[in-house]
């Protein structure tokens, strides 16, 4: 392509941009009243302008024929974002020749790093590996304002991996890596994409993730609470809500679920359990966030080779089955295998999202850390992925035989009669979900475990917590076998069961059998 086609290029998509532009806010809201399709709105705003059928309820409809989905239709749009005006530039300081004016970096000859210098820990069989250093144009460009979508090596080995992992054959057109702050950052940032304040629903599982609930409070979502049993979603407490959601609103656009090891239920969801809640969402229009951080801490199948062995298919691999792929945006984090402080996470998702995600990174934070990138991308490159899956069943199989531990000593003290408590053992992830055994007319755990717990020098999170509909009492407690002293565990529990008894003596009752 020679320099006068690309600016020609250039200039054809500067021009539809500022056509865009024109819209007002008034034409982006009405496009999505209530009782109207999203496919109502202007024609220049969608991505594929397909000829899919509309639904009455408000929300995008399609089928698994050849023609694609418009997944545009499913962007918010009482926030229009436009793109940052100079890291928009940056991609023509690529053709060659070019003299680029443009950009206020910084110059690199200022920066005091001369390297980064890693040291790993000895492998499985006691060797160190040789030190992995950081330098030159590869630490050059880590500490330059960097690629909205992340370093461009990185974001290359994630789509490999993803492909490898997930069985998706690469396709730029269907699927595409982005990389954020953490999978949080990019969660946040979806909420923000995809749902209209006071307009929008959204399905959460119950319990879900706590993290997300200030999030969506945020972005003032209406959230839909989905019963779940020891598999995560319960597939008919969905279908039913999605049968006898009011006809005079909007449908909701999404569901948010953990498949593996959820934090806080410990649940994991089997594939068959996947492919029913996937054919429900898909038959409603509802786009699935997979928040997947404890993906690599499923432990079933360890002890197989770490690199041939079957692991579970998640839902992005799923709706790569079928005609029309992208109901699924996959949320993945190295905060659990590699390193939580280095804050990098990363979507897969269809290019539309992608897209819409990197527009609010471009003007909220510009990117990820160059730093922590350079310092992933060269961990994973001298492994291959070969090397990061020994090394993420090695994680593993800590966390399984931490969890064996853990729960040995819950048995021995909450679970001795008359038991205080029950659960569900995790076969994935960091969490124990407890349900206290309580009287009748204090069934929240919160002020127990707030003030009481407290008070004898234990500490779990509330069920409550969990819990996305606001003031929802519960009487679970999560509690977390990660970090704490394995010579804790057995103490911990006699004094979260000495209070638990505290609260029927209070009440001049023992605890019943």
């Amino acid at each position: 392509m020679s320099v006068d086609d690309c600016f020609g290029l250039t200039g054809l998509l500067l021009l539809r941009l500022l056509l865009r532009l024109r819209l007002s806010h008034r034409d982006l809201r009405n496009a999505t009243a209530s009782n109207t399709t999203r496919h109502d709105m202007p024609a220049d705003l969608r991505d594929g302008g397909s000829d899919d059928p509309t639904n009455t309820n408000g929300a995008s409809s399609f089928s698994s024929s050849s023609s694609s989905p418009d997944w545009s239709t499913y962007l918010g749009t009482s926030k229009p974002r436009l793109p940052a005006p100079i890291r928009s530039l940056f991609p023509l300081e690529l053709i060659p020749g070019m003299i680029s004016l443009l950009a206020g970096k910084p110059n690199a000859d200022t920066y005091p790093f001369a390297s980064i210098n890693l040291e790993l820990k000895p492998g499985p069989d006691g060797t160190t590996p040789a030190p992995l250093r950081i330098e030159g144009k590869d630490l050059e460009d880590a500490l330059q304002y960097g690629a909205t979508a992340g370093l461009p090596r990185l974001n290359k080995w994630l789509v490999d991996f993803q492909s490898h992992v997930h069985r998706r054959h690469v396709d730029a057109q269907k699927w595409q890596v982005t990389l954020g702050v953490g999978s949080q950052d990019l969660l946040s940032k979806s909420f923000e994409m995809l749902l209209d304040p006071d307009v929008d629903s959204i399905l959460v599982e119950e319990p879900a993730y706590a993290g997300i609930l200030p999030c969506l409070h945020a972005c003032r979502a209406n959230v839909v609470s989905i019963a779940s049993d020891d598999q995560g979603v319960d597939p008919q407490a969905l279908e039913e809500a999605l049968a006898n959601f009011p006809k005079d609103k909007p449908k909701p656009k999404c569901l948010y679920t953990t498949p593996t090891g959820a934090n806080p239920s410990g649940t994991t969801a089997s594939e068959q359990r996947k492919r029913d809640i996937l054919a429900i969402c898909r038959r409603h229009s509802v786009l699935i966030l997979e928040d997947d951080p404890y993906y690599f801490l499923d432990f079933s199948k360890l002890g197989e080779d770490p690199v041939t062995r079957y692991r579970p298919l998640s839902y992005f691999a799923l709706d790569g089955e079928s005609a029309s792929p992208g109901l699924v945006l996959r949320y993945d984090s190295f905060s659990k295998v590699l390193s939580g402080g280095m804050r990098l996470g990363y979507l897969t998702a269809h290019p539309t999202f992608v897209k819409g995600i990197d527009l609010i990174t471009g003007v909220a934070n510009l990117s990820t850390s160059g730093a922590a990138q350079c310092i992933a991308l060269a961990i994973l490159e001298h492994w291959g992925v070969e090397g990061f899956l020994q090394h993420a069943d090695r994680v593993a199989t800590f966390y399984r035989d931490r969890r064996d531990r853990f729960e040995a000593a819950a048995r021995r003290v909450l679970g001795r009669g008359p038991a205080v408590a029950e659960w569900i053992t995790p076969t994935a992830g960091m969490f124990l979900w407890l349900k206290l055994k309580l009287p009748e007319d204090e069934q929240d755990s919160f002020s127990i475990i707030s003030n009481e717990a407290k008070d004898a020098g234990v500490l779990a999170v509330p069920g409550g917590a969990f819990m996305p509909m606001r003031g929802k009492e519960s009487c679970y407690v999560r509690t977390s076998f990660s970090l704490v002293p394995e010579n804790d565990f057995e103490e911990g529990f006699e004094r979260l069961r000495r209070v638990i008894e505290g609260v029927w003596k209070r009440k001049g009752l023992s605890v019943p059998a």
